[in-house]
């Protein structure tokens, strides 16, 4: 893991975690054809996903592959609802329904409307861990990697790395919890420790 992701794996630690409710993840559950490309495979793939979710039951081997980005759009659609909830207003997100790409998963303003927040999803549906980071030699979370042109969600604004706070979250899907930190820069990641901190992101100038 790089140097940028040993700093947002450290204060993630140190992160308040932050239950979801059953409705919350059977909310982001629904399928909604209108907006994707491929309804009837997500439809199906979904089913696998609820069925692990609500009743532990095993993903069957041949679809393990697939549905991991199934898994993470579930928990980008998750996180969306939590900071909505707490005032947050969404600028981009992905509409595919499936969670894949280099580029950032949401991209959305603090409740004061003063601060363009890009989102970094992580996902689990193992027991007794988090999701891990980036990999070793993997430029995510750096401000190379904000700035990418791949970088869909930034560059569809047409806007770079000094122009956002980042956050990233990381969800356990079966257990239901979550928890996140935020930057003002890549360089230097702090730990939403009370949930009060994501309703106003002043504490992040004097920090």
């Amino acid at each position: 893991m790089g140097s940028v992701g040993v700093v947002f794996s450290r204060a993630l630690r140190e992160a308040v975690r932050l239950p979801l409710s059953w409705s919350r993840v059977e909310a982001a559950l629904e399928a909604q054809p209108e907006l994707v490309r491929h309804a009837d495979r997500l439809a199906l793939l979904e089913g696998h996903v609820r069925a692990t979710l609500a009743l532990g039951k095993p993903l069957p081997g041949a679809m393990r592959a697939s549905v991991v980005p199934v898994l993470g759009n579930v928990a980008e659609a998750i996180v969306e609802m939590e900071l909505v909830e707490r005032g947050w207003q969404p600028v981009y997100d992905d509409v595919e329904g499936f969670s894949f790409g280099p580029g950032i998963d949401l991209l959305m303003l603090d409740p004061p409307l003063e601060r363009l927040v890009a989102v970094e999803v992580k996902s689990t549906i193992q027991r007794g861990r988090w999701p891990r980071l980036s990999r070793g030699g993997s430029k995510q979370l750096t401000a190379q990697w904000l700035d990418d042109g791949a970088n869909v969600g930034m560059a569809q604004w047409e806007i770079g790395s000094e122009d956002v706070y980042l956050l990233v979250a990381q969800v356990r899907l079966r257990e239901r919890v979550w928890r996140c930190c935020i930057a003002a820069d890549p360089t230097r990641a702090l730990p939403v420790t009370d949930e009060a901190q994501l309703k106003d992101l002043r504490w992040l100038d004097g920090a």
